[in-house]
Formats: C-alpha cells, sequence, structure tokens
C-alpha cells in the first residue's frame, strides 16, 4: 500500500460521493448505462432531477423551447451533456463551507466553473464534440483541494500560510506540510469513486502539461493541456477564487499540441467570459473572483 493509499485508509472525513453520481458510475463501469436509465437515475433525486431541468433550462444552453422531462432533456441537450449536468450538480455538494475556515469554497467552486468553460471553449476549437469531455475535467480538477479541507483543515491552512508567505508552487506546499499533493490526493479520490480513467488521469496532471512521462492517448494528452490553459485562463479573468492565484508559466507544448496561436487568447476571454456569467447565472450564485 503506498503513502497516500494508507493514509486515505486512515482518514474518516474524505468526501464521499453522492449517491446518484455513485449510481451514474457504477453503470458505466458495467457499460449499461443508456439515456432511458440515465433519465431514471436523476430522477430518483427529486431536488437533483429539478436543479438538471433548471440547468437544462438556462440561457447558458440557448434552447429555443422548454423541456420538462429528463427524457427530453437527453433527446434535445444529448446523453454526455445531462450525465456531465448530473455529475456537476452531484459534486457541487461537495463544495461545503466549514465554519471559521479562511478557505474559501464557494470562491473554490466558481473557480473550477471558470475552468470548466474555459477549457471546453479551448477543446472546442481542436475537437469539436469533446467540449463537454473537457468541461467535466474542469469541474473535477480541484477536487484533491476539497478532499484536503475536508480531511485536514488545519494542515491546510498551513499550506495556505507557507504559499502567501514564501510564494512556492501551490503542489510544493502540498507535499512539504502533508507529503503530497491534491493531484495525487484528487485523482486517487476519483480512482475509489470509480469516474473513468481518463478523468482520472486529468486530475492526476493537470499542472503537468509536457507530459513527459505519462503513457496516454494523444488525444487525452491535448484535452489535459487544454485543461491547464483552462486553468490559467481562469485565473488570469478572475473567474471564482483559485487558492493559489498564480499562474503557471505555460510551455511552448502546449500551444503547439492545442495549435493556438496568443492571438487567439483575447476571443478564448471574450467567449469564456460571457459563458461563465450565463453559467452563474443558471447556477443561481453569485461571482468572487481572485481580485
Amino acid at each position: 500500500m503506498t503513502d497516500i493509499q494508507n493514509l486515505i485508509s486512515q482518514i474518516g472525513d474524505l468526501p464521499t460521493l453522492p449517491d446518484v453520481a455513485s449510481r451514474i458510475n457504477r453503470e458505466m463501469q458495467s457499460e449499461s448505462l443508456n439515456a432511458k436509465l440515465l433519465g431514471e437515475i436523476i430522477a430518483d433525486d427529486t431536488a437533483l432531477a429539478a436543479k438538471v431541468l433548471r440547468l437544462a433550462n438556462s440561457a447558458f444552453y440557448g434552447l429555443q423551447k422548454q423541456v420538462t422531462t429528463l427524457n427530453k432533456a437527453v433527446m434535445i441537450l444529448g446523453f454526455n451533456t445531462v450525465k456531465n449536468l448530473a455529475l456537476s450538480v452531484s459534486i457541487y455538494a461537495l463544495f461545503k463551507e466549514r465554519p471559521g475556515s479562511p478557505i474559501d469554497v464557494k470562491g473554490l467552486w466558481l473557480h473550477s466553473l471558470g475552468t470548466a468553460v474555459a477549457a471546453q471553449i479551448i477543446t472546442e476549437n481542436v475537437y469539436k464534440k469533446l467540449g463537454e469531455e473537457a468541461f467535466l475535467f474542469g469541474i473535477l480538477h480541484d477536487i484533491g483541494k476539497i478532499a484536503f479541507i475536508n480531511a485536514m483543515p488545519g494542515e491546510y491552512e498551513k499550506v495556505l500560510v507557507l504559499l502567501r508567505d514564501q510564494q512556492m508552487p501551490q503542489a510544493d506546499a502540498e507535499v512539504e506540510v502533508i507529503g503530497f499533493n491534491h493531484q495525487r490526493l484528487g485523482s486517487q479520490l476519483l480512482d475509489i469513486w470509480k469516474f473513468p480513467d481518463n478523468i482520472i488521469q486529468a486530475v492526476k496532471y493537470h499542472h503537468d502539461p509536457e507530459l513527459k512521462t505519462a503513457k496516454l492517448d494523444p488525444q487525452l494528452k491535448d484535452l489535459i493541456r487544454a485543461l491547464f490553459l483552462g486553468n490559467q485562463m481562469a485565473k488570469a479573468l478572475h473567474l471564482g477564487l483559485s487558492t493559489n492565484p498564480v499562474r503557471d508559466e505555460i510551455p511552448k507544448i502546449v500551444w503547439q499540441s492545442l495549435n493556438i496561436k496568443r492571438s487567439q487568447l483575447s476571443n478564448f476571454a471574450a467567449a469564456a467570459r460571457s459563458r461563465y456569467a450565463l453559467l452563474l447565472e443558471a447556477w443561481d450564485i453569485g461571482s468572487k473572483d481572485n481580485g
């Protein structure tokens, strides 16, 4: 058993995946998940079903006619969009404020939404049909931070003090205080929760866009680089509040792999701001920024 697996086995306060998300992942693993079953799983949670329908009918998706049933939502928006909507709503339940904590969990959720939107826009420039996948990567990329905040809030506050006082990379501060970083914890947690391997790898490598040692499919590497760039864009545009607003340097391989010129960033940024504003309206939560 590795150090991180040993720690996870000893901690009782790690977040538990909500039932709907757990059932969706279980059915995906068995390859039995289809549109009808997805609708039935979501419908079993009345509050979640209502939230999914409200999001589906929001300006963010721009439907011409209102959808009133989950089956109709799947037909019009598509299976993956509704599946990812349900997973996103379920994950949102884990982003709970802790009374008296200096850690801004709501701001971190908004940063995840901002990263999701930016990664989606960047990905759609390369792979039109994979934007939804990149969106979910963005929603989940910092789930390791939520696990840290839930399981060891005192230690994580020390991480933030180290960040503030020494201006070091967050992953390095986490390793110094705790022994491993949020990428490792997040990917391990997603593995326990039985998320697909592509999501696990995206979370594991979202701060390592060069991917020198990662044996991954070239397309997945592109999506991870889009996630990395989306994360930096969300910070630059102050979409939400990352626990570490300092931006990473963007290596050449990111521009080359995604076939993006720096001159395109202003268009991506404008689209991200617009889509993010619609998403905040859809989720009915106010904005909070890195500034």
